[in-house]
């Protein structure tokens, strides 16, 4: 008979959920709430849309993508980037990123707007 390893204890307890993001630590895959403005994926926008696409398509699988487009009107990279609205909307069954986050229930909408006015304060 041999020594059985002790295995580390598992809290059973869950975090809160959290109201906003419906998960449980906020850390789920961002999604900008609403479309930009200015963004790529607009009827009336004078970028080739299937270029762009081209660029995160997969070789491997048509109609799938290898990674997903940031807006630009959030930071990129780091924790406060975010997946872009317009392709959101178009390809978020397209990718596994996207496919993984709905599954799970992490898909979190935000709102970040890194060239929205600041107010000064005095």
């Amino acid at each position: 008979m041999g020594i059985k390893p002790r295995l580390p204890r598992v809290s059973r307890r869950r975090r809160p959920l959290d109201r906003r993001t419906n998960n449980h630590d906020g850390m789920g895959f961002r999604v900008q709430a609403k479309q930009c403005a200015t963004c790529i994926y607009r009827m009336d926008s004078a970028l080739d849309v299937k270029q762009l696409e081209a660029q995160i398509a997969d070789p491997r699988m048509p109609g799938h993508f290898r990674a997903f487009r940031c807006c630009h009107h959030a930071p990129s990279g780091g924790s406060q980037s975010a997946c872009c609205r317009g392709f959101w909307n178009r390809h978020k069954d397209h990718f596994d990123v996207g496919q993984l986050a709905q599954r799970l229930g992490l898909v979190e909408f935000v709102t970040i707007d890194r060239f929205a006015k600041r107010k000064r304060t005095r």
